[in-house]
């Protein structure tokens, strides 16, 4: 073997055999180069007293040079060691500045990875949602199932070791205000009048689950800075131009969620819901990413302070959400043909959504019935739109469990008191605000929108039986006023 590569092989041990070569090449030099030419001492007339000296002169240059091996490697480890411990503290102190209960959004949550010394980044669907870590890989998820975000949330405790700087709750260090208030709505029930008459009596913004539904430029406007997943602002163009007002100290943010079970004409296991499913359901929303593509999320119930329960009559309920199919339906003449705007149209159309599901109804009984009975099969002949009465009645119960089990201070609001009591009913509802009632605001025209007539006799009484049946006592309370 070459001295030459024995220089590149820091596992080669040197033998006695190549002391020879060693000696010659340090004593047969030139000022410019190393000689290159390899021979053994049997090629060289030497002295015999060399024999004894030679190898004593071996063995004092091969220590030399394994000592100086041994030194050099010694030294590039303590190094190697300091660096490395420097870099470990310099990325915790880097970490350190981050806080802790901060959403991450995707560049942040790369830029992070990076001061961890993760070695790897990737966006996707996954099962958790925002930035987390698994092994030496960053990844900032983006559920796209319902289903993903219910798991995600149901195990965000476990998971939290992995999750990078996020847990979906408002951080210890900033500011209690605005505070949040739910406002709590079956669909159809008021929700947009309510909102519209807060921001134009206020100047001050609202804000929702479904920031997907109220962009601008194509992106949602989240209602808090270290809150990515929600709540998300209601009219995001007013509260960047500064004509809507979020930052006042002792007030609550109106935010719309329709929570969940409330889908029209669908499957009984889609509406029939569970406790815990209902109240995912109402931290539950959705926005559009910086990619433009709308993503599910879920923000933790801390967050929300308050809850505005919004009640409409049952009847003008369920008559105005065959409306809204109707305005889903522009565009195809032969179902509008089919289904006018008129109270034959309703009843047709109701006759058509009571035959749709019958065999899965029957194996599906509701949950709560204080007859034993199954409503869906006991009430499909007796009821236009039977379904939708047991969602409304079912979507209540929820809702109000709901508010008791999370501890929520709440208002419940009578959408037809905006009509026989306009003033005192907006006073009562901006004073659960804590806002200043700037102006009259948006007009109410909703007295024009009832359709009682819809029904006969005979369907009142069944659906008020269907009610009794189904409700709690304390949704019963609310609704009996619909029957006196």
């Amino acid at each position: 073997m070459s001295v030459a590569s024995r220089r590149h092989s820091s596992s080669s041990s040197i033998n006695v055999k190549d002391c020879p070569n060693i000696l010659l090449e340090r004593t047969t030099t030139t000022p410019r180069r190393t000689m290159k030419t390899s021979f053994t001492s049997s090629s060289i007339n030497i002295n015999k007293n060399w024999i004894v000296i030679i190898p004593l002169l071996c063995t004092i240059v091969l220590n030399i040079r394994n000592l100086r091996l041994l030194r050099k490697i010694s030294v590039n480890y303590v190094r190697r060691v300091a660096l490395l411990t420097a870099s470990s503290a310099a990325s915790l102190r880097k970490a350190e500045v981050i806080p802790s209960n901060t959403c991450l959004t995707t560049d942040e949550c790369d830029h992070a990875r990076q001061q961890i010394g993760l070695e790897e980044f990737e966006i996707g669907n996954f099962s958790e949602y925002g930035c987390f870590r698994k092994g030496m890989v960053a990844y900032w998820g983006r559920p796209s199932t319902s289903l993903h975000m219910k798991e995600m949330y149901a195990a965000l405790d476990d998971k939290s070791s992995n999750r990078i700087h996020c847990n979906h709750k408002r951080p210890q260090n900033t500011s209690p205000w605005p505070g949040v208030s739910w406002l709590m709505s079956f669909p159809n029930s008021g929700t947009s009048y309510t909102g519209a008459l807060v921001r134009s009596s206020s100047s001050t913004a609202t804000a929702t689950n479904y920031g997907s539904s109220n962009t601008f430029n194509r992106m949602s406007k989240q209602l808090f800075d270290w809150s990515t997943v929600g709540p998300f602002m209601t009219d995001p163009k007013s509260s960047i131009n500064g004509k809507l007002d979020i930052s006042k100290n002792g007030t609550y943010v109106l935010t719309k969620t329709h929570c969940g079970g409330y889908c029209f004409g669908c499957h009984p296991k889609q509406y029939v819901q569970t406790q815990t499913e209902f109240r995912n359901d109402c931290l539950t929303g959705d926005f559009l990413d910086e990619f433009g593509g709308k993503q599910k999320t879920m923000y933790d119930a801390s967050i929300v302070d308050k809850a505005v329960h919004l009640v409409r009559d049952p009847f003008d309920n369920v008559v105005s959400r065959f409306h809204l199919k109707r305005n889903q339906k522009q565009g195809n003449a032969t179902w509008l043909a089919a289904y006018p705007n008129s109270i034959e149209g309703f009843r047709n159309f109701c006759a058509y959504v009571n035959t749709r599901l019958h065999s899965a109804e029957e194996n599906f009984p509701v949950v709560g019935a204080k007859s034993n009975a199954n409503v869906l099969v006991k009430y499909r002949e007796k009821i236009p739109c039977y379904s939708d009465f047991v969602r409304y009645v079912l979507w209540h119960n929820h809702a109000i469990e709901t508010i008791d089990e999370l501890g929520l201070d709440h208002l419940t609001l009578h959408y037809e008191d905006y009509g026989s009591n306009h003033r005192e009913t907006t006073v009562e509802l901006f004073q659960f605000l804590g806002l200043s009632l700037e102006s009259k605001g948006e007009e109410f025209h909703g007295s024009e929108r009832y359709y009682r007539d819809y029904f006969t006799t005979d369907d009142i009484q069944a659906v008020q039986e269907l009610l009794r049946d189904i409700a709690s006592n304390e949704n019963w309370n609310l609704l009996r006023r619909y029957f006196d």
